[in-house]
């Protein structure tokens, strides 16, 4: 039986899952619409549409193999600059015959982009697509031709609208980095502050354990994501049922321990970090601990723990 943590690290992979699908299958389509213009010796055709493919197969792999996301993704916008470039001479080269493919720019614009984005590449395209609708349609077909285009472009704005709505619903309702399992960094100082107000209350011990990654932030160059989830794991295993651990910024974590002294607190970072796979990056580790004192906040624990943190491996 899989773990609730290995099903939540599988989740970026199900998140691209229907890219990668839809790359796939306009390549496979691509490369053979692309074999029958070669066959039929329409090689100006066969050019474009193999450059298309071959865009969108990288497009692909990329994002079967990325572990993070750039801010800037260039492929997909040279793949649009590409397909337009594509569709006009489609429609030019074929006399008409070819006008089917105005119908892809849109859909394609609105499913590899976001809105804001998808809707700026449409305004662009859009005179470009009447263009070609007047000069390379027959005027019999052209209202056809017309309504079809604006079916399938408001289609694909409902879908596009549908999608951004539903994600703004429910990411306030998730509160674990998908990547790792841990909760977001976020709930953290809530979280803490509720810990601290009932540690002092019942009297008990309230601990912050803190884990840098990457103390340095010169030259800064991200953990993989296989060693962050390492990371989880190991810590994941010797978590008690009321403990919480939360992924931060620059590849960290942290991690409450209500009803923990310091030398308890020592001794699960221990049976933590020796569980970790060997890396490169398993020198770099700190650890740092802040107990709860008197007029202690969660943000005077985590400046404390983050203070504190020293290397455990040499």
């Amino acid at each position: 039986m899989k773990t609730d943590i290995q099903i939540l690290m599988q989740a970026p992979l199900k998140v691209n899952q229907a890219k990668i699908i839809y790359n796939t299958v306009s390549v496979i389509t691509l490369f053979l619409i692309a074999y029958l213009n070669y066959l039929s010796f329409d090689y100006i055709i066969s050019i474009m549409t193999g450059a298309l493919a071959t865009v969108l197969a990288a497009n692909a792999l990329y994002q079967a193999t990325i572990t993070k996301k750039p801010k800037t993704f260039y492929l997909k916008w040279l793949y649009m600059l590409l397909l337009a470039a594509f569709i006009f001479i489609a429609c030019d080269y074929g006399h008409g015959n070819n006008i089917y493919w105005i119908y892809f720019y849109p859909i394609a614009a609105f499913f590899l982009f976001p809105m804001r984005h998808a809707l700026f590449l449409l305004m662009c395209y859009l005179p470009l697509a009447f263009y070609m609708l007047l000069n390379f349609s027959n005027p019999l077909h052209q209202p056809q031709i017309l309504f079809s285009f604006a079916v399938i472009t408001t289609v694909a704005i409902f879908l596009a609208i549908v999608k951004a709505r539903t994600n703004q619903l429910l990411e306030p309702l998730i509160s674990k980095d998908l990547d790792t399992g841990a909760q977001k960094e976020k709930f953290l100082r809530p979280t803490l502050s509720t810990e601290i107000t009932r540690a002092e209350r019942e009297g008990t011990g309230l601990l912050l354990m803190y884990i840098q990654l990457q103390p340095s932030t010169t030259n800064y160059r991200r953990v993989p994501l296989s060693f962050l989830q390492n990371i989880s794991n190991c810590i994941n295993a010797d978590l008690r049922s009321f403990d919480r651990y939360y992924r931060l910024h620059l590849d960290d974590f942290a991690i409450i321990l209500p009803h923990t002294a310091t030398h308890e607190a020592l001794n699960k970072a221990k049976a933590m970090l020796e569980n970790i796979p060997d890396s490169k990056h398993k020198k770099n580790i700190q650890v740092g601990l802040a107990s709860l004192n008197v007029g202690d906040t969660a943000n005077t624990l985590i400046d404390i723990a983050r203070q504190e943190c020293a290397y455990v491996f040499h």
